[in-house]
């Protein structure tokens, strides 16, 4: 009996001086996790760099595609036909965030692409890189004195315009009208040893509920001559857009080419016959003072997810040049692109 008060005694003395000193033991809290916040400000996407007031959005695309050309000449020896593909991949960087002065904004562009020879890729580098602050912008990017052709519809490039450039502007926006004036710097001189002038600038665009207007000016100093363009698009009924371009530029580079008098137009059509398939038709005419070209397209998109579309194209050129030898040219293109 007294064997079994004794062991009793020294289990429950064991027992309080456990609890003692689990009641003095310091555990330690985990950190508390700083997680990433939407930022709902500047549309889907953005994210709060976390430790800042700064929203940041990336996005970007992978676009795969296999196209294949006949060349057709005055001279049957010149015929030809190519067949290749060409891999494309974009990433971009889109910082915000609010300040005295308005919406400052970091944008930067990367983009690398090639073909199927390993030799032939481009190396990674930085296509657009800009800053906006409230209605200032500079920079490097897509010309803003530009007309692109038919945005949207078949071939990317099939029109013209797309150049990049060094320049300073200023936008003024309000009740769906847009204008903005500017300089850029101009290298594409008579010759190498040129310096790089400035152009002036100035666009206008107006948005309505159904359609979309704008014109534009340029001013080749180089060249003391100018460029300008018109474009509309308008979308009548539900699905379907119409668009048509002009433009026309006097012995100057501004819109790319070797310069001389040349003019371009094009009109063209898309409809969604489907919630996800598109179809797509245009003309267009380029000419210059040693090509006229005559070009006929047709496409069909198809979204089979929200970010992933397949787009086939046909495209057929009537090529006259002046002094050379007349061709015509059939491309037929495969596109896979993924969007993020």
């Amino acid at each position: 009996m007294k064997l079994k008060t004794l062991l009793l005694g020294s289990a429950a003395a064991l027992i309080a001086v456990s609890g003692a000193r689990a009641a003095d033991a310091v555990i330690a809290e985990p950190e508390p996790v700083d997680y990433v916040k939407v930022c709902d400000m500047y549309g889907a996407g953005f994210f709060y760099i976390p430790g800042t007031e700064r929203c940041l959005k990336i996005s970007g695309e992978v676009r795969v595609q296999y196209e294949y050309s006949d060349f057709d000449y005055d001279l049957a020896a010149n015929d030809t036909t190519v067949g290749d593909g060409y891999w494309h991949a974009r990433v971009n960087f889109d910082a915000r965030e609010e300040t005295d002065w308005g919406t400052l904004r970091t944008y930067i562009r990367l983009e690398g692409d090639g073909d199927n020879n390993r030799d032939a890729r481009t190396a990674w580098g930085a296509l657009d890189a800009y800053i906006e602050l409230g209605g200032f912008s500079t920079g490097y990017r897509t010309s803003r004195h530009e007309l692109t052709g038919l945005p949207g519809l078949m071939y990317d490039g099939a029109y013209f315009g797309g150049g990049r450039t060094m320049y300073f502007d200023y936008t003024y926006a309000a009740n769906g009208l847009s204008v903005v004036g500017g300089i850029s710097l101009d290298n594409t001189g008579p010759g190498p040893s040129e310096d790089e002038s400035v152009d002036g600038y100035i666009r206008a665009d107006y948005s309505g509920s159904m359609f979309n207007i704008g014109a534009v000016y340029s001013h080749d100093t180089s060249a003391e001559e100018g460029a300008w363009g018109v474009y509309g698009n308008v979308a009548p009924v539900d699905g379907l857009l119409i668009q048509a371009y002009y433009n026309s530029q006097e012995d100057s580079t501004q819109w790319g080419g070797a310069g001389g008098d040349t003019q371009a137009w094009g009109v063209g059509a898309s409809y969604k016959i489907m919630d996800n398939v598109k179809i797509a038709g245009g003309f267009y005419n380029r000419e210059s003072d040693t090509t006229e070209v005559d070009g006929y397209s047709l496409g069909l998109d198809w979204n089979v997810e929200p970010n992933l579309v397949v787009r086939l194209g046909w495209n057929y050129e009537e090529q006259d040049p002046v002094g050379g030898l007349d061709r015509d040219v059939t491309d037929y293109r495969i596109r896979i692109q993924s969007n993020f």
